[in-house]
């Protein structure tokens, strides 16, 4: 009697004996197969693209560039600036302190860019934006400058709260374009 209930309660169950399912598994249709390989755009060397416009330009040694986050600042900068504009975004885990002390001191060694305390202001959001073609002029140190006449080049440092710590973007608009902000 136990044993007539344990397989009428298996049958039941839809116990198939140990034998395994083939639902999870699917094959791949030969008239439209899925790509392998999902095509990856080619990646930007953005220190080289930044040494290209002048050696002189300063880049954060630990930074990594981020495509993601250039595709995504681009589209911002784009509609601020007009649409001859280019932003290439690094980023890296090292602190904001960290950060901020290289490029002030990098800057400092440029009598046109104004003395800044070693450390960043105590805040809860820490930003550094500097002009670089206005600060990187008549250096202690004979060397490359950015003409003002140049490609406009910005840096902006910016903490973020969550990884990575602290974002570097550097916006190059063209040479007759300036400063402008693009009309809305």
């Amino acid at each position: 009697m136990v044993g007539a209930i344990f397989v009428l309660t298996a049958a039941l169950s839809g116990c198939t004996g140990g034998q395994e399912g083939s639902a999870g598994e699917e094959k791949v249709s030969k008239k439209n197969p899925i790509a392998a390989e999902v095509a990856q755009p080619p990646q930007v060397d953005a220190k080289k693209e930044l040494k290209s416009i002048s050696q002189a330009i300063p880049v954060y040694a630990g930074a990594k560039y981020r495509d993601d986050l250039t595709r995504r600042d681009s589209v911002m900068i784009k509609n601020q600036y007009g649409s001859g504009a280019e932003v290439y975004t690094l980023a890296t885990d090292d602190s904001f302190p960290q950060v901020y002390h290289y490029y002030t001191t990098y800057l400092a060694q440029f009598r046109a860019y104004p003395p800044q305390p070693p450390f960043p202001p105590q805040q809860n959001w820490r930003t550094l934006e500097v002009q670089l073609n206005q600060a990187m002029q008549d250096p202690f140190i004979p060397g490359d400058t950015l003409k003002p006449g140049d490609r406009q080049i910005t840096l902006q440092v910016a903490e973020t709260e969550a990884a990575p710590k602290t974002v570097i973007r550097y916006i190059i608009l063209p040479a007759s374009g300036g400063q402008q902000v693009a009309a809305k």
